[in-house]
């Protein structure tokens, strides 16, 4: 099972989401708001084999970004995982949209220089990230909780793009409709946990298997089938390739 956005931070049992995610060998991208959280993760995951940890610039958190983008630059030149970045244009953050382009610019130069594992958020910015994206030539990151439209849906994975779903996502009329238009090989699994949820409780790393079975009904294959696609598509990344094998 592969969980590739969980903000493992944010729950109120960490430890507990880490043991559950190493016990059960759910390789688990813990991503991260802030590059001071960032390093805080690392520390504590050091010595974890299926749990990694991710460098992080969220938009949400704009009024910390001009004290920690010093630190996203100088951690970048040696960390190939990156999430949660991008941008959030929806109506409790369009008041920040300039500086969160210009943090969100700013990360994309950082690491434009090699491919990484990138994960996006970009709820009412779609169009928006897919071009800083061009514009800097990164392909094959990963729009993480897509919630834009169909056209933009497309434009992404015609960019070369990956998308990401959760257990919130698949018990929507929209994704029923989307999972049939997303090639195959451009869908990863994730738990957005502890945001997204299943049922009344936060999503885990070890809720990969509800997705994958509701993968498996909606392509009509089997769920061993799936699986192994969905390590092929890590595989497209190139930093998921030494993680996930």
């Amino acid at each position: 099972m592969i969980d590739t956005h969980c903000h493992i931070d944010l729950y109120k049992s960490p430890l507990d989401v880490i043991r559950e995610a190493e016990a059960s060998h759910t390789h688990t991208i813990a991503v991260t708001y802030l590059p001071s959280h960032f390093q805080m993760a690392k520390v504590h995951l050091r010595g974890h084999k299926y749990t990694r940890p991710a460098l992080g610039l969220h938009p949400q958190a704009t009024k910390d970004h001009e004290r920690e983008i010093p630190l996203f630059k100088a951690l970048c030149a040696e960390e190939d995982f990156i999430g949660e970045i991008g941008l959030d244009f929806s109506a409790g953050c369009k008041a920040s949209r300039s500086e969160q382009e210009l943090s969100f610019e700013t990360a994309l130069d950082c690491i434009k220089d090699r491919p990484r594992f990138i994960s996006l958020h970009s709820r009412g910015a779609e169009d928006c990230v897919l071009g800083h994206l061009k514009r800097v030539g990164v392909t094959n990151a990963v729009f993480h909780w897509f919630s834009g439209s169909k056209s933009q849906l497309m434009r992404v994975v015609d960019a070369g793009h990956l998308l990401s779903i959760n257990t919130s996502m698949i018990c929507t009329a929209k994704w029923k409709e989307f999972i049939q238009l997303v090639p195959h090989d451009a869908i990863l699994t994730e738990s957005d946990g502890p945001f997204a949820k299943l049922g009344s409780r936060p999503g885990l790393p070890t809720d990969m298997s509800i997705i994958i079975q509701w993968l498996a009904n909606s392509w009509k294959q089997p769920p061993k089938d799936v699986e192994g696609m969905i390590v092929r598509n890590c595989h497209r990344v190139e930093p998921l390739k030494g993680f996930i094998t």
